[in-house]
């Protein structure tokens, strides 16, 4: 009577298998206390260390033992293996080809290799590195601390070993100063303007973001700039009649700078409204020297006779090979277009939709 409990209860046990540890109990476990309860008390208590009669340390408190406990590095056999290295003369010459092409706009980089381009177009981009230890260094020893009476350093830290290389690195400075200052006049759309006529206006030079100039929050740009990141080629839609007003330099020099593997492609809009001969001469020989610039013509008179007005340098291409050079690598499916309020995009969208079969945004 009951065997058939204490027989299978007997199974499980013996068939349960274990750590061997299920009869072992912490010391100060009993009925009162559980092993939970016991570490909680010991851990209350556990704040000094144990002594002796003649006062050694017997027992080290917790986190205060001095032992260094047994270390051991894992082996690993990549410490042996060959690693990817490179040449300074291969070096040189990768920057060499890279610094020939990049001034062409014609010539886009498809692929890159597992080689990391930081090594090539090192010393291009400015370093966020040294401008911030220059950040530092200027507010931790300001001007008026360094010279002058009140200077508590007696020798200045300069980059600079010669007096020539400071009197170059001065006119370095100017030069990048008044590009500045005419790219902030761009951007301002101020530039014709003389001082004479603002001073007679009463109007003063404050220190103001290029963005507001154009509208009336960042949200504008922030969206300008969601279509750039998700688009592989970037149309830029420009006017006939003034193409360098319509023209935004601050996309091109993002573009040429954040994304470099993106391609920017202009189209002139409203040639029908200047004299044939001055858009060509003007507009197109100007702009093809920056970035591709398609034309579509109508008629085959009309592709004959732009053909003659090039000039024989240019290298104007047309619509469909200049979109189906790009559309031979897979990932080049999106196209951007961003242009002025006033021109008519269904109708840049329909030549565009008639030329190439593309993902328009």
């Amino acid at each position: 009577m009951g065997t058939g409990k204490k027989e299978a209860a007997r199974r499980e046990r013996q068939g349960k298998t274990g750590d061997g540890m299920a009869n072992v109990r912490v010391k100060g476990e009993n009925f009162y206390r559980n092993a939970k309860k016991v570490k909680t008390l010991n851990m209350y208590k556990e704040g000094r260390a144990q002594r002796d009669a003649f006062g050694n340390v017997t027992k080290a408190a917790s986190y205060q033992s001095r032992e260094v406990p047994n270390a051991r590095i894992e082996p690993n056999r990549k410490w042996f293996g060959n690693t990817r290295v490179i040449s300074q003369e291969a070096l040189n010459s990768f920057r060499e080809a890279v610094a020939e092409r990049a001034s062409d706009p014609y010539q886009v980089l498809l692929k890159t290799n597992k080689l990391p381009m930081s090594l090539i177009r090192d010393g291009q981009a400015p370093n966020g590195l040294k401008q911030h230890e220059a950040k530092v260094a200027v507010e931790a020893a300001p001007f008026s601390d360094t010279f002058g009476p009140k200077a508590q350093r007696k020798r200045v830290k300069l980059s600079v070993g010669t007096l020539e290389e400071l009197a170059g690195e001065t006119e370095k400075m100017h030069d990048t100063y008044l590009e500045r200052l005419e790219q902030a006049k761009l951007l301002s759309g101020t530039s014709g303007e003389t001082g004479d006529n603002t001073e007679q206006d009463g109007e003063l030079t404050a220190a103001r973001e290029p963005v507001f100039s154009k509208g009336q929050s960042k949200r504008i740009w922030n969206e300008l700039y969601k279509v750039i990141d998700s688009s592989d080629v970037v149309i830029h839609v420009l006017d006939a009649r003034d193409p360098e007003g319509t023209r935004c330099r601050s996309i091109e020099k993002y573009i040429r700078e954040e994304a470099p593997h993106k391609h920017l492609i202009f189209v002139l809009n409203k040639c029908d409204l200047v004299p044939t001969g001055v858009a060509v001469s003007l507009s197109l020989a100007f702009l093809c020297f920056s970035f591709p610039l398609p034309w579509s013509p109508n008629h085959w008179n009309q592709c004959h006779r732009m053909s003659r007005l090039l000039p024989v340098h240019s290298t104007a291409l047309s619509m469909e090979v200049c979109l189906l050079q790009l559309w031979q690598i897979d990932s080049a499916r999106r196209l951007g277009l961003f242009l002025r309020f006033e021109v008519r995009l269904a109708f840049v969208l329909k030549a565009l939709s008639y030329r190439a079969r593309c993902v328009l945004f």
